[in-house]
């Protein structure tokens, strides 16, 4: 993959020392590996706010944080030159409550401000209540697809959900997979990543990663831009390649009237897959099911016209449904990969369908109930900004 352009990377390591985490990181053929420390490792002592000394050409180690409310989220800060505060644990982690709460948005401004990277941990299990505020507020980066669960079936932590004040029927728990999409169809150009969240031997780092593509030399900041422009996939295993007309994941194309593409994709993988698909707007528009395995090679390619009449994303996936094959992945993952969504707008006009603009306005309305009801900040005027922050997410919202 580095001699087609992309460079691979790990958002969320932990409790490997540098220089174990360079020596395992070889092994598995990885580029980038981002070792967190937390409020609940100890090692605070690792972080310097640099490239890390034990990096060599192609193998770049940098010691970020990850910063975390067991109900508001938790989140991956890269490429900081400071720890983020406060940093000292929270009580409660797994009895789903923290006290206190923290604003997120505080520590997402500070590693913005310091020309650094962050990434909503573990979108997969943990989405937070402070998510649709953050990302309304143009504070993150990129979504953590895969990390702790599979992005393919429902999260482990409901938190947002219970908390709501509204009926399942009312607010329905989504997967990861479809809330994602919930943010594209409602106009946001949503980065994705993807990391292990290693904390032992169960799983190797890397086993979730996100190849970037890089332009210049390629280095730790190349991957980070990559990340930032959308232009890769994330993969527990299978490569993708994809392009429409000649462009490919995290390019913007403007067209006017209707417009027919060809799209195509392709993925290969050591390991089973159900399905290779071509998704837009959330929708499959074009599917092989049939795999080849070819040199010991399972592969697949799906080719497709589109007929677009608005604004749409497109993006490919291999993203089987539970039990379609024998879970062999650590934590017991089903195989997954998803490219970055590529968008075609009609006249320049952002995605927009209402269904899911009027499901993010319940996920405010949802965070805004729990903030006024069961949220515990050190002071009064924490809580005062953190209601101030979600309901200009709901202005914003609002005005979509």
């Amino acid at each position: 993959m580095r001699e087609q352009g992309y460079l691979s990377g790990d958002t969320h390591v932990h409790m490997l020392t540098q220089s174990e985490s360079h020596f395992q990181m070889r092994a598995e053929d990885l580029n980038v590996l981002n070792l967190l420390v937390t409020d609940i490792t100890h090692d605070i002592e690792k972080f310097t706010g640099k490239l890390d000394p034990v990096s060599t050409p192609g193998h770049s180690v940098y010691v970020g944080q990850e910063f975390r409310d067991w109900q508001q989220g938790h989140i991956v800060l890269m490429r900081i030159k400071q720890i983020i505060r406060p940093f000292e644990p929270f009580g409660g982690t797994f009895l789903g409550r923290s006290h206190p709460n923290f604003v997120l948005a505080r520590a997402l401004r500070e590693t913005r401000r310091q020309g650094g990277v962050a990434t909503w941990a573990h979108f997969c299990n943990l989405p937070g209540t402070e998510s649709p505020i953050d990302i309304a507020l143009g504070l993150v980066d990129a979504v953590d697809l895969i990390t702790y669960d599979d992005p393919t079936q429902l999260p482990s932590h409901w938190g947002p959900w219970k908390t709501s004040g509204m009926s399942q029927g009312e607010f329905t728990v989504m997967r990861a997979l479809d809330l994602y999409y919930q943010y594209l169809n409602a106009g946001f150009r949503l980065p994705i990543g993807a990391g292990t969240d290693k904390m032992g031997d169960g799983i190797p780092v890397g086993s979730n990663r996100l190849y970037a593509r890089f332009t210049g030399a390629p280095s730790y900041d190349a991957w980070l831009a990559g990340l930032k422009a959308g232009n890769g996939f994330v993969t527990n295993g299978p490569m993708l390649t994809f392009e429409v007309e000649g462009h490919t994941a995290g390019d913007v194309v403007e067209f006017s009237g209707s417009r027919k593409v060809k799209a195509r994709a392709t993925a290969r993988s050591i390991l089973p897959f159900a399905s290779l698909e071509i998704v837009v707007n959330g929708e499959s528009a074009a599917i092989q099911e049939q795999d080849k395995q070819l040199g010991g090679l399972y592969q697949m390619e799906v080719e497709t016209t589109l007929d677009l009449e608005r604004s749409s994303w497109v993006a490919a996936r291999v993203a089987e449904e539970p039990g379609m094959h024998q879970r062999i992945l650590p934590r017991g993952l089903t195989v997954f990969a998803h490219t970055n969504p590529l968008y075609y707008l009609r006249g320049g006009a952002k995605v927009r369908d209402v269904g899911s603009i009027a499901y993010l306005q319940k996920y405010v309305k949802a965070a805004t109930h729990w903030l006024n009801t069961g949220a515990r900040f050190a002071t009064a005027g924490e809580k005062e900004e953190a209601l101030r922050l979600a309901d200009q997410a709901r202005q914003f919202f609002a005005g979509l």
